[in-house]
């Protein structure tokens, strides 16, 4: 895809991702819903080139403004929040992390004798393709493990200072509140789950359109 194609694209993904936030502050029920959508729409970029990543994070960059301020305004940060700091860069460490990154190894180098020229031979280089994962699965569940753990932070930190009375309501709980968090760290696996499914099928569809 060329560059012209690449910017048009990444700005309707990041529309769609901004739009998703948006109607997460407005309808917080159905919060997994759309952060499935802005996490897919943020990493288009991605799937359609591994070496796309800066076109991911300034889509995400736009997404986080337009969120941030529409969770604000609707006074829905404890929704929004989780989706911004976490659930989206999970998908960007997902899809940078598990795509594959082709390397040319050189083995030796051959002389061989040219047939179509009398004591004239040439030089040949033979390589060697080699293809791995960007990020090893080990740094890429680690990196999703800290995203949560940050997301859960900030999340409790801006709803602490944009709405301080839902923090409140659900600090006042006790051993429910700790108990909520002990549960989140459950959400890791079962959303890796439910973005690979949903990439693979955003992929799908970006290879037909792209063809």
């Amino acid at each position: 895809m060329n560059k012209a194609r690449l910017i048009a694209t990444s700005g309707i993904c990041g529309a769609i991702a901004s739009v998703s936030l948006l109607v997460t502050s407005v309808f917080p029920y159905a919060v997994l819903i759309f952060a499935v959508m802005a996490s897919v729409a943020v990493v288009v970029p991605l799937l359609i080139d591994g070496r796309n990543l800066v076109y991911s994070l300034l889509v995400y960059a736009v997404t986080v403004v337009v969120g941030a301020l529409s969770g604000v305004f609707f006074q829905n940060v404890v929704y929004v929040a989780p989706v911004i700091t976490f659930c989206i860069p999970m998908a960007i460490v997902k899809v940078y992390g598990e795509t594959v990154k082709i390397t040319a190894k050189l083995d030796r180098a051959e002389t061989l004798d040219d047939p179509f020229e009398e004591g004239a031979d040439s030089k040949i280089l033979v390589s060697q393709l080699d293809g791995k994962q960007r990020l090893p699965k080990v740094v890429k569940w680690v990196l999703y493990y800290a995203l949560l753990e940050v997301g859960v932070g900030l999340t409790l930190l801006v709803t602490y200072f944009i709405t301080p009375p839902v923090f409140e309501a659900l600090y006042s709980t006790g051993w429910l509140f700790w108990f909520m968090i002990g549960v989140a760290q459950l959400v890791v696996p079962l959303y890796d789950l439910l973005l690979h499914v949903c990439l693979i099928a955003a992929a799908k569809a970006l290879r037909k359109v792209i063809k």
